[in-house]
């Protein structure tokens, strides 16, 4: 009996130990990077929805997420298994906005559930296909 419970810790080490890597490397994409919208499939034009400025993400490695919706800043939390990806913008400013890009924006994140991604892209996915793209912001 003894026997069959070390295997049992070793293998669930191991498989811990074997799962942290593919985290890792997903949240390496995302990470210590602000991402500025580039598009998003509601909108033709980003300035005219957005007049005080792009919406923006930066993911931290312990699950916050914040960022600025394009009139408001949030702060929330994100969740990523392999390329699975929830957002919860959370917390958030109550300045009044003009137009309907902010609300577009929020909404369109509640949607995400995965990503794609590239050293210069990341695409974020619902159901239907892709949302919206940002890229790094210099």
């Amino acid at each position: 009996m003894k026997v069959f419970k070390s295997i049992s810790i070793i293998l669930l080490a191991f498989l811990l130990v074997e799962c942290k890597p593919v985290q890792k490397t997903a949240m390496g994409l995302l990470e210590n990077k602000t991402w500025e919208l580039n598009s998003m499939n509601d909108i033709s034009s980003l300035q005219e929805s957005f007049p005080s400025g792009v919406p923006t993400l930066e993911f931290s490695e312990a699950g916050k997420l914040t960022g600025f919706s394009g009139c408001n800043d949030f702060s929330g939390i994100y969740s990523l298994e392999g390329k699975k990806l929830k957002l919860d913008p959370g917390a958030m400013t109550r300045k009044a906005c003009p137009g309907n890009g902010e609300s577009s924006f929020i909404t369109a994140l509640g949607k995400v559930v995965k990503f794609k991604s590239s050293d210069t892209e990341i695409k974020l996915l619902g159901e239907s296909g892709e949302l919206m793209s940002f890229t790094p912001k210099n």
